[in-house]
C-alpha cells in the first residue's frame, strides 16, 4: 500500500535549543511576572523584622513569598502540591530560582513567618498599586462573606448548653456539700438571695479540706465516697465548663476542632437544611476590584463588625476612607453616629428604606410617618383624630456599650375606635416609638443616598465588592481555610487576597 509523502516538524530531545534563559518562556504579562515584580519592589527591611538571625542559612523569604502568592492565585493551597509544582510548573521554578523547599518548609513560612508579615506586605502592595494609579482610597466598597473554617462540623459547643450544664452541677456540687456538711458555711454567710458561684478552686478546697476529715476519719464511707465523686467527676466537669464559657467569651458557640470559629449559617447551604458550619465572618473593602483591605470576625453579622473593621485597617493598613459604601445590614444609629463623628461620608442605607420607597407604606394611614406631629403641644394625630401623648424616655444600650433614647408616646382614646383593629393589637390602645438622633442620621443618608453621586456609587457596590466575592469563592474555589485559628486564618485570607489584587493588575497591563 503506497503513502503520500508524509511531513513531520522536526522532534529531537536530546538536542539543545535556545533560549537557555528560562525567563524567555515566561509570557511578558503573565502574572508570574507581575508577583515577581511586586514583591522585588517591596523594601527588604519589611522581610528582614521578622527574622532574627544566627542559625543555619534559611531560604529567602521574598523568594518563599513569591511561590505562595503565585501558588494561590493558580488554585494552589496544599503545601504538598505547592512542592510538588515547584519541579513541574515553569512559572513556580522560575520565581523560585529552582530551589525546591519541601512542603514543611512551605507549611512553617506560611503559618510562622507570614503571622507578622502578611498585612505588612499586602499594605506594601497596595501602596505601589495606588502610585501605579490601579487602585484608588476614596470610595470604599465594603461587604461581609463566611468562609467556612477547617473543622469538623460536628464537633460544637455551645454556651447556653454549657451554662445550664454548670447550673446542674453547680445544683449537685451544693447538694453533696449540704449531705456532707449538714450546711454550707459560706453559702449560711451570704445573703438569702445571693447565689454563691461554685468555682472549681472552691471544689479543690472543699475535697482538701474532706480529706484532712477523712484521715481523722479512715472508716467514713459516705465520706470517702464524697471524695471520689468530686475528684473524679464534678471537678473535670467544672474545670471543663470554665474552659469552655472562657473560649466561647462573648460569642454564642465555637468549635473543638478549631476554637476560633464560630458556628454561623453559610450561602453554600447543599443540604437545604439551614446547618450551621463552623466559619469565620470576612469583612472586605475594595474599589474597582481590587481589595482595600480585609479584617476577621467571629460574630455572625456585619452590623457590630463595621466600627471594629475600620478601627483595625486604620491600624494596620492606615486606610482612613471618605465614603463608606454598603449595604442595609451596617444600618445602625451607632454605625451613622461613628462615620458621622469621624466625617466619613455613609452610602448606607438601613433596614427600612427600599420599604419607605413603595405606595404602600407611603399611603398606609396607620404608620407613625403618615401622621401629623404638633412639635409645641409634642403630639402625634393618629388617622382617626387621636392624639398620642408623651409619656416618657427609655434607654437602650447596645451590646458594645452604645446609648440610645426612645421618647415613647400612647394614645389614650382607642376604646371603640373603628381602625382599631388595623392600627394596634395591643389590649393597651396605640403607642409608639421615636428616636429622635436615629432619625436626623437616617435622613441625612436618606438625602446622600438620593443623590446623583449616591445612585451611582450605591449602583457600583453589587458590582464592586460582590464580584471579589465571586471570583475567589467561585472561579478560585476558595470556600473552606486550610490552616486553624485566627492568626492563620488571617494569613490565608491574606494570601487569597494578594492573589486576587495581582492577578487584576495582571489583567490590567495585559489589556
Amino acid at each position: 500500500m503506497k503513502h503520500d509523502h508524509i511531513s513531520f516538524i522536526d522532534y529531537n530531545m536530546d538536542q539543545l535549543t535556545l533560549p537557555m534563559d528560562i525567563s524567555e518562556l515566561i509570557p511578558s504579562h503573565s502574572v508570574a511576572r507581575v508577583v515577581n515584580e511586586m514583591i522585588e519592589r517591596v523594601p527588604d527591611q519589611h522581610f528582614l523584622k521578622y527574622y532574627p538571625g544566627g542559625g543555619r542559612s534559611t531560604y529567602h523569604p521574598k523568594m518563599m513569598a513569591k511561590i505562595l502568592v503565585y501558588a494561590y492565585t493558580q488554585r494552589m493551597y496544599s503545601g504538598r502540591e505547592i512542592a510538588h509544582q515547584l519541579t513541574v510548573h515553569l512559572p513556580l521554578m522560575w520565581l523560585s530560582g529552582f530551589q525546591t523547599p519541601d512542603f514543611r518548609t512551605i507549611n512553617r513560612f506560611r503559618s510562622e513567618r507570614l503571622k507578622g508579615l502578611i498585612d505588612d506586605l499586602f499594605k506594601q502592595v497596595i501602596v505601589l498599586l495606588v502610585e501605579e494609579g490601579q487602585v484608588q482610597l476614596d470610595s470604599y466598597f465594603l461587604d461581609g462573606t463566611k468562609i467556612e473554617a477547617n473543622a469538623n462540623r460536628y464537633t460544637f459547643v455551645w454556651r447556653k448548653s454549657t451554662e445550664k450544664y454548670k447550673e446542674k452541677l453547680e445544683g449537685k456540687v451544693e447538694e453533696l456539700i449540704t449531705q456532707i456538711d449538714g450546711v454550707w458555711k459560706e453559702e449560711a454567710s451570704c445573703e438569702e438571695n445571693e447565689k454563691t458561684v461554685i468555682s472549681p478552686e472552691k471544689i479543690q478546697n472543699k475535697v482538701k479540706e474532706w480529706e484532712g476529715k477523712l484521715e481523722k476519719e479512715p472508716k467514713n464511707k459516705e465520706l470517702k465516697k464524697a471524695i471520689k465523686v468530686m475528684k473524679k467527676d464534678y471537678l473535670p466537669r467544672s474545670l471543663k465548663y470554665k474552659k469552655n464559657l472562657s473560649i466561647c467569651g462573648d460569642r454564642k458557640s465555637f468549635s473543638k476542632t478549631d476554637p476560633d470559629a464560630t458556628f454561623m449559617r453559610m450561602k453554600e447551604d447543599h443540604m437545604k437544611n439551614g446547618q450551621l458550619k463552623p466559619g469565620y465572618n470576612v469583612q472586605m473593602a475594595s474599589n474597582e476590584q481590587f481589595i482595600l483591605s480585609y479584617t476577621l470576625h467571629q460574630r455572625p453579622g456585619d452590623t457590630r463588625c463595621l466600627i471594629p473593621h475600620l478601627q483595625e485597617v486604620k491600624a494596620k493598613f492606615n486606610i482612613d476612607p471618605k465614603r463608606i459604601i454598603a449595604d442595609a445590614g451596617y444600618g445602625s444609629e451607632e454605625n451613622y453616629a461613628y462615620l458621622e463623628e469621624k466625617k466619613q461620608e455613609a452610602y448606607i442605607k438601613y433596614g427600612l428604606f427600599e420599604k419607605e420607597q413603595k405606595r404602600s407604606f407611603k399611603k398606609n394611614p396607620h404608620h407613625q410617618s403618615n401622621w401629623v406631629y404638633d412639635e409645641e403641644k409634642d403630639t402625634f394625630t393618629c388617622a382617626a383624630g387621636k392624639y398620642l401623648y408623651f409619656t416618657g424616655e427609655k434607654k437602650q444600650t447596645t451590646e458594645s456599650g452604645y446609648e440610645s433614647t426612645i421618647r415613647v408616646y400612647q394614645c389614650n382614646e382607642c376604646e371603640g375606635c373603628p381602625f382599631r383593629k388595623d392600627c394596634t393589637t395591643s389590649k393597651y390602645g396605640r403607642s409608639t416609638q421615636v428616636n429622635e438622633a436615629y432619625q436626623e442620621l437616617k435622613s441625612k443618608v436618606k438625602e446622600r443616598l438620593w443623590t446623583d453621586e449616591g445612585k451611582q456609587l450605591y449602583a457600583r457596590r453589587k458590582i464592586d465588592i460582590e464580584s471579589v466575592f465571586g471570583q475567589f469563592k467561585g472561579n478560585r474555589s476558595f470556600r473552606r481555610f486550610f490552616l486553624r485559628g485566627l492568626p492563620k486564618v488571617n494569613i490565608e485570607i491574606g494570601l487569597i487576597s494578594l492573589a486576587h489584587n495581582l492577578l487584576k493588575s495582571a489583567a490590567k497591563k495585559a489589556a
